[in-house]
């Protein structure tokens, strides 16, 4: 009974995390329908010293009164904390200004997909873990996870998106940034996997994870040629707050249990509706132009990254485990 009682409790957990990141698309896809058209009048900077404030307010009291100790734990791992919050807020500022710049579905593809085609180099920096090995199965998907980014990219540059026509500079620039940020995002969430392993609550870890977040913010915020509050009226910011919230800082919280639960794998192919959610939504929205482009480049990557995401899980549960060094044959110099 013992037995399948211990069974069952990781299936449950990976479903469960499988429902969480589902919640976790479907907001982030409200969440970047809307912070697209935010962004065309209020400052990328704003929302993020008001999402990452209200996300540190909201949970490290929580934490210091129901988790001390993790706290503390989490407080003696500098080096980690501080590449977590590098690592996050250098996305999240990525990923603000890439919404500003481009179409959000096509930012989606370049954000999310760009972490699964450099899975290898990504996991061989979290220390502990094995670089991974791909299969030819996977080699060949990842080459059509890299032609739908690519497709995506050509459509932004081409002026086929819902945005239309833009300058090149700026739509290179809105490429480059959900790139950077894909790859940031990546690490950081393998990163705080790490952790969420060695036992670390998900709310106690989210308490720490954007103090970083708020110091980049501010910092761009000082430097800016006028303050980012300029031309934002009371019930404006009332509004931002609130949406900040519940689109920004409960979805976080949300994918971070998640993140907890759930394998990488799992992840991964729940993220990959992300853009056609989105796509659906901007129709939906009506601020941007219908594109057949946008959602070929959508469905594409959809299709790619969900099939990749299957073949690491096939890989991964077919892969034989390690021989024990006992019955590994001695050294010829030995015999």
């Amino acid at each position: 009974m013992l037995t399948a009682r211990s069974s069952r409790a990781p299936r449950n957990a990976e479903i469960a995390g499988f429902l969480l990141s589902l919640a976790f698309a479907v907001s982030t896809a409200v969440r970047d329908v809307y912070l697209g058209g935010l962004f065309q009048r209020v400052n990328p900077l704003l929302v993020a010293l008001m999402a990452f404030g209200l996300c540190s307010l909201a949970f490290l009291p929580n934490a210091l009164v129901r988790d001390r100790g993790g706290l503390c734990a989490l407080v003696r791992r500098p080096a980690q904390l501080f590449w977590i919050n590098a690592t996050t807020g250098f996305a999240w500022m990525s990923f603000f200004f890439a919404l500003k710049t481009i179409e959000p579905a096509l930012v989606q593809v370049l954000f999310y997909g760009i972490g699964p085609l450099s899975v290898r180099w990504l996991d061989g920096l979290v220390p502990g873990s094995a670089r991974a090995t791909l299969s030819r199965a996977e080699r060949w998907l990842h080459l059509g996870l890299l032609a739908s980014l690519v497709t995506a990219a050509a459509v932004v540059l081409s002026g086929l998106s819902g945005l239309g026509i833009q300058p090149v500079p700026a739509a290179a620039l809105g490429i480059a940034l959900a790139l950077a940020g894909g790859i940031s995002i990546s690490i950081s969430t393998l990163l705080c996997r790490a952790l969420n392993d060695t036992g670390q609550r998900p709310a106690t870890l989210l308490a720490l994870r954007f103090p970083g977040a708020i110091v980049l913010a501010a910092a761009f915020a000082l430097a800016s040629p006028t303050p980012v509050i300029s031309g934002v009226t009371p019930s404006v910011l009332a509004g931002v707050a609130v949406a900040s919230f519940v689109l920004i800082v409960l979805p976080n919280y949300v994918n971070q249990i998640g993140v907890a639960l759930a394998s990488p794998v799992t992840i991964r192919a729940v993220l990959a509706v992300g853009p056609v959610l989105v796509f659906a939504l901007q129709l939906a929205d009506g601020r941007l132009s219908s594109s057949a482009w946008t959602l070929a480049a959508s469905v594409l990557y959809a299709v790619f990254a969900v099939a990749a995401a299957l073949a690491r899980r096939r890989a991964i549960v077919t892969t034989p485990p390690a021989r024990p060094l006992a019955a590994l044959p001695a050294p010829a110099s030995s015999r």
